[in-house]
């Protein structure tokens, strides 16, 4: 019988893949890494065939042990600052008789342009066409570390690498079914009148519904089982097996002012007003602090703010290619729903 081991199971992708495989593969054995006993029964009491093991992406011994007997790993936890983790997880799928899969998750951060906000990037990153330059960027760039240790595992591991763009929409997750960006997005609102934008708000993004993305997950994880090596022409594992993970592409302000309208209707803000601020200031309004100074460039909340401001342009091709066909709603049909939930698990 496959055994799958996903570790970040109960986050807000990882939520949403367990569930869909958890509903199509219903004889495969799922193991999932949480963190203490009072997650492994609520997961347990959702998804009853699952088998919870204690621990996080520090428990190396664990992550080693699990993936070793697993035929497959998903890992849909964040990759930045956990790659003695992965290393964890390569080691013991490198360390069986039958190569093994790792599907890991990166993200498109990897090609974010300069945040100035002012106007849309002409760059679009393509995962096939661009291939050799998107696997070949700096390590300072976000999420690089992580890519080339999963890639270079690739001799005696089955590699994909999942690149998602900005997540929208609900997920089944029992822990985190609103998106996490949009959650830092709420932040930053909540401590400024209306909404805001980045300069102009005109840099331009994708956006992947939720359980499109984990219908990538799927179709990765059917054709690991099945042990197929190409499709279309192209290798699903190995050293091109990357896959952004994108469909609609909005203005960050067009965004923004959607999302302002449904929180002024439900009284959460009390105008539509879109206050233009600069990536600086927008670090330390998310901060909510009274510093004249911005955070440091390597800091959580200067990261948010560049995502504010930067383009993230990019073309799912090679998931495509593969039979990859995303279906969700569109981003702003979506927004009424999570706020809402994101009102009640602010309330619980």
């Amino acid at each position: 019988m496959t055994k799958i081991f996903i570790v970040g199971g109960t986050g807000h992708v990882g939520g949403a893949v367990l569930d869909i495989i958890s509903a199509t593969y219903p004889k495969v054995e799922l193991i999932v890494l949480v963190r203490d006993e009072t997650k492994a029964s609520r997961l347990v009491s959702k998804y009853s065939k699952v088998t919870p093991v204690i621990g996080n992406l520090n428990s190396l011994e664990l992550l080693e042990s699990a993936s070793k007997k697993a035929g497959i790993v998903i890992n849909a936890a964040p990759d930045i600052t956990h790659e003695a983790g992965i290393e964890a997880i390569l080691k013991g799928l490198g360390g069986r008789s039958e190569k093994g899969y790792y599907i890991h998750t990166s993200g498109a951060a990897l090609i974010w342009d300069e945040p100035d906000g002012l106007k849309p990037g002409t760059k679009i990153w393509d995962d096939v066409a661009d291939i050799d330059e998107i696997t070949s960027m700096p390590e300072e760039k976000t999420h690089r570390q992580t890519d080339k240790m999963a890639f270079a595992a690739s001799p005696s591991v089955n590699v994909a690498i999942i690149s998602p763009t900005a997540i929208y929409g609900l997920s089944p997750s029992i822990e985190y079914p609103v998106p996490l960006t949009l959650l830092e997005v709420l932040n930053t609102i909540s401590k400024v009148p209306g909404g805001f934008v980045v300069s102009a708000g005109e840099n331009l993004q994708n956006y992947v519904y939720v359980l499109d993305l984990a219908r990538l997950y799927l179709l990765l994880v059917s054709y690991a089982i099945d042990a197929k090596e190409s499709v279309a022409g192209l290798d699903l594992w190995g050293l091109k097996a990357y896959y952004f993970g994108a469909e609609e592409e909005l203005a960050f302000a067009d965004f923004i002012a959607a999302l302002v309208s449904v929180l002024n209707k439900k009284g959460i803000v009390q105008n539509e007003t879109l206050t233009s601020i600069n990536v600086a200031d927008a670090a330390k309004v998310h901060l909510g602090g009274d510093s004249q100074e911005a955070p440091p460039l390597d800091s959580w909340a200067m990261h948010i703010a560049i995502m504010y401001g930067t383009d993230m342009r990019v073309r799912s091709t090679r998931a495509k290619k593969i039979g990859w066909q995303p279906r969700g709603p569109a981003v702003k049909d979506t927004l009424d729903e999570v706020v809402e939930r994101y009102l009640v698990e602010k309330k619980g």
